[in-house]
């Protein structure tokens, strides 16, 4: 994690910024079942009945009714924008990262002594390169795009939640504490598959670049 971090550095201000907008995409995007909820309570029920028990003309209703609509286009408007933005600032900030850390590695084979070669074929050694870019970029790009916006919504959701009622909250933060016990445990088995893959992988690329050099 040191070594990612040092290698993260570099670009803190584009992560930063990243950051802030994948918050607003999230936060926005959470509004809009809000705003929806709010139309169907204020508007589907008793068109011509306000929440106060109040008389509303046809024209109060159509206004109503117009300016929530105009705020479902506006919410979700700011999120797709914040989204394709966020995307954009994530895909620069791994294709830095990954021609840095790919050239780094690169170099430090370059300067390796011959007899770490002896036994490892020439193509294993790209894999495994390739193999460590391809996973930290995947890496960066979930944290900020799925764990962040997770975070996000649960604060979210707990700050709105106790404002309708105060056992929304633990509720909500034990399922999704269970949700998160069960993927640790599926995680650790997926790891163990995880590492035979990549060695099988390596090998086999090792194994079909020395035979295409032969050929």
């Amino acid at each position: 994690m040191k070594i990612l971090i040092q290698y993260i550095k570099p670009f803190k201000g584009l992560v930063l910024l990243a950051f802030l907008l994948a918050a607003i995409n999230q936060t926005f995007s959470l509004f809009d079942p809000m705003i929806f909820g709010k139309l169907i309570d204020e508007f589907a029920k008793n068109p011509f009945l306000d929440p106060a028990g109040n008389e509303r003309t046809q024209a109060m209703f159509l206004k109503g009714v117009g300016n929530m609509l105009l705020l479902l286009v506006g919410t979700a408007m700011v999120s797709r924008i914040a989204k394709a933005f966020q995307d954009y600032i994530v895909n620069v900030i791994i294709q830095k990262f990954g021609a840095a850390l790919f050239t780094d590695g690169l170099k430090h084979s370059m300067q390796l002594p011959y007899q770490a070669f002896e036994d490892q074929r020439s193509g294993e050694t790209l894999s495994i390169l390739t193999k460590a870019r391809a996973d930290c970029e995947k890496f960066i790009s979930y944290v900020i795009n799925v764990v962040f916006g997770i975070v996000v919504s649960v604060v979210f959701v707990s700050i709105y939640a106790t404002r309708l009622h105060w056992s929304i909250v633990p509720i909500y933060i034990g399922g999704a504490s269970m949700i998160a016990y069960v993927t640790n445990l599926l995680s650790k088995r997926i790891k163990v598959i995880q590492k035979n893959i990549v060695k099988e992988t390596t090998s086999l690329a090792g194994t079909t670049t020395e035979s295409l050099r032969n050929i």
